[in-house]
């Protein structure tokens, strides 16, 4: 199924804070919630956490944030993910003159927030529950050399039911075809791919595909730039069958 932003509807759940809507209930998937949110200078969300198993895993893109989490502050910028298991209070706010913007996702459709009082904070530059832009950078599998991995929320960032990460796509490369027994979601940070299993499909900029458990997908990159693709399993330590 794709998904394409520019289809979406923009929603506004706090002010200053477009959202749009990747994979959601809405749109028909059955295991994760993805949304693109943009953060306006002088904006934020409030000090707040998920119940159940709805743990949120939110991926910059642009700009920097100043993020709250389990009563640490810290500026993230492009690249870096912050996990966010359920019950520990996080926020973020734009404290600058440019735009902001994350990809947050939950291994659940129906997150719940519950919003708290604002914690007294200890100011830092580094938490184990934020991954740094590019610090776990590997190759990406056998059979396709040249695409790099960078994780950015798992087991090693306290994560209980996501695993996200990054491929970087050089260009005339294409990903070994794969399927899986969960859904997986696909987002085009940048770049564009051509579908080389299944569907006949292109993926451009900011579009996002869910795939079905048990179906093969795989993309090439005929452009001349590399593409960069962010994959969303709502599981830990998936292998490809």
């Amino acid at each position: 199924m794709i998904n394409r932003r520019a289809d979406q509807e923009q929603s506004d759940r706090y002010p200053g804070v477009p959202r749009f809507a990747l994979a959601s209930a809405e749109l028909g998937q059955v295991s994760m919630h993805v949304g693109d949110l943009s953060y306006l200078p002088g904006s934020g969300v409030p000090h707040h956490y998920h119940t159940g198993g709805a743990e949120e895993t939110q991926i910059m893109l642009e700009g920097e944030l100043e993020c709250w989490v389990d009563g640490n502050r810290v500026v993230v910028g492009p690249g870096d993910t912050v996990t966010a298991p359920p019950g520990t209070g996080h926020a973020f706010h734009n404290r600058s003159e440019s735009v902001g913007r994350m990809i947050t996702v939950f291994p659940v459709i129906n997150p719940e927030t519950i919003h708290i009082d604002d914690p007294e904070l200890n100011d830092t530059t580094e938490h184990p529950a934020i991954i740094k832009a590019n610090s776990r950078r590997t190759k990406y599998a056998t059979g396709a050399e040249g695409i790099d991995k960078i994780e950015l929320s798992g087991d090693f960032s306290g994560a209980k039911s996501t695993y996200t990460y990054f491929l970087d796509i050089p260009s005339r490369k294409s990903l070994p075809i794969e399927s899986y027994d969960h859904e997986v979601g696909l987002f085009v940070v940048s770049g564009k791919l051509v579908g080389v299993a299944g569907e006949d499909v292109t993926l451009e900029t900011n579009d996002c595909a869910v795939v079905e458990p048990g179906e093969q997908f795989g993309f090439a990159n005929q452009e001349e730039e590399t593409a960069r693709l962010l994959v969303v399993h709502p599981k830990l330590n998936p292998v490809s069958g």
